[in-house]
């Protein structure tokens, strides 16, 4: 069985997509967020019908629908009751996100041993989890794994830069840069590869435009990270 929260919530079995309504829907992400751990029905109700706007049959109907998602869920009983409380049995790997985890680490460790092709391969296929806004859109539930994606590109460009695909590994960077404008290291990086592409004018212009974006949003000065950068395409070291 395979959980996909990387964009709407899904449950596969043995190859067989089962889709879920968007009620139930819900109720499965808070479970998987807190996969092997109790749920009340008030922690349920209040993600199904946010700001007390629950109906007085609330607890009728999340009944309801966990009575669906069992009948999505075969085989062993995976959802389990006690008191008012849920709890969803789920094994290691079985949900998309944690399997991305688990291959931005082996990718960290091909690229420490310089198997560059090895990590851009397990990267790529960590990305390709991703299918739309985690978790269905639950706007608290993503900022970590949207961290993770971010963690994962600039990964990627890393390892295009080693292979020698500095346009491939600029783009991926400035789609980063796009994304998460406050991100310095992903700034510092994109200079660093721009620099090592020979194309220091560029860099430098980088430097300015994260300084003018961390001044506009922060009221701050680039840090240590950007500062280091800037030092590195001044000094023309072509050190990568």
């Amino acid at each position: 069985m395979l959980f996909h929260v990387l964009g709407p919530v899904e449950v596969h079995t043995t190859g067989v997509h089962r889709p879920i309504p968007a009620k139930p829907a819900l109720v499965l992400a808070m479970l998987l967020l807190h996969r092997n751990a109790w749920v009340t029905l008030d922690q349920l109700t209040e993600e199904v019908w946010p700001g007390g706007r629950a109906p007085a049959s609330a607890v009728a109907n999340l009944q309801t629908y966990v009575w669906k998602l069992r009948r999505t869920l075969p085989g062993e009983e995976r959802l389990q009751r006690r008191g008012d409380a849920y709890r969803l049995l789920v094994h290691p790997d079985e949900i998309d996100a944690d399997q991305a985890v688990r291959l931005a680490a082996e990718a960290r460790s091909a690229a420490a041993r310089e198997a560059h092709e090895t990590a851009l391969s397990l990267v790529e296929r960590a990305l390709g989890w991703w299918r739309g806004r985690p978790y269905g859109g639950l706007a608290w539930a993503t900022e970590g794994i949207e961290d993770l994606r971010l963690d994962l590109c600039q990964q990627r460009a890393a390892a295009q830069l080693a292979l020698g695909r500095a346009t491939g590994a600029v783009r991926t960077l400035r789609e980063v840069t796009g994304a998460a404008p406050l991100r310095e290291d992903a700034w510092a990086q994109l200079m660093q590869t721009l620099h090592a592409a020979g194309r220091r004018a560029e860099a430098l212009q980088v430097y300015r435009r994260a300084g003018e974006v961390l001044a506009t949003e922060l009221g701050v000065e680039p840090g240590p990270v950007l500062v280091a950068a800037r030092g590195l395409v001044l000094s023309g070291d072509p050190a990568r």
